[in-house]
């Protein structure tokens, strides 16, 4: 079975060494030369970037760049984890192809990266439906907690997503869960109760909220179907 959104390839292992930057994961590959990898994800992922993680990277091979390529998958808890943040707009659009996600099946058409107030939203359906997508991949005791660290962001695109719905549109936040082994989606409100209290209340608003499971494999990433949301 093909992949909803596939990765690049070839992907070549590596080691984690050290976390560098935000942005920036030090590795080594199989001959133990060290590389700068790009970190498509600005979570703190502390528990998925310990020194020694297998993880798959795609190496650019263009010289003149500050990495040489990017860290798109990791070895935990024997399976893979995608930390790549970007694949959940991925994910949708692809699904939005295929009408293959129930809430948004009958919108014919879509526009991504649609602005209101201020706030970047990833898409917007028929010019009626606001949705923005969220990517997790911390998951304890079959619980996948978002977010992992604060974000202001967040928290402000809930609070858009409320005002929209005020307004007379329909929104909607929808998380893919980058691992296959969450059954639900709390906010994390250990990590940041702000977003969590504004989830609420954008909830309570009329905002709704999905959460998808995802199957992860070196080939890409596939949507396995929907978990409830629990605030």
């Amino acid at each position: 079975m093909q992949p909803f959104v596939p990765f690049p390839s070839p992907l070549m292992p590596v080691r984690v060494v050290r976390r560098a930057n935000r942005f920036v994961v030090e590795a080594d590959d199989e001959n133990g030369q060290r590389w700068p990898l790009h970190l498509p994800n600005s979570g703190r992922m502390q528990e998925l970037l310990t020194p020694g993680t297998l993880g798959l990277a795609h190496f650019h091979g263009k010289s003149g760049r500050r990495t040489a390529g990017t860290l798109l998958l990791v070895r935990y808890a024997g399976r893979w984890v995608s930390v790549d943040a970007h694949m959940p707009n991925r994910l949708f659009a692809r699904a939005q192809d295929m009408r293959a996600l129930s809430p948004f099946e009958a919108y014919d058409r879509w526009q991504s990266e649609a602005s209101v107030a201020g706030v970047r939203f990833d898409f917007v359906l028929d010019n009626q439906c606001y949705v923005e997508t969220k990517s997790c991949n911390l998951v304890e005791d079959g619980v996948a907690l978002f977010p992992d660290a604060p974000t202001d962001r967040g928290t402000r695109h809930v609070e858009v997503l409320a005002s929209l719905v005020q307004e007379g549109y329909r929104a909607a936040v929808v998380w893919f869960v980058q691992r296959d082994d969450a059954v639900v989606l709390r906010p994390h409100w250990k990590a940041d109760p702000a977003f969590g209290h504004a989830l609420t209340q954008a909830v309570a608003a009329g905002v709704e909220v999905y959460a998808y499971r995802c199957r992860v494999t070196p080939e890409g990433v596939t949507v396995l179907g929907m978990m409830p949301v629990e605030l």
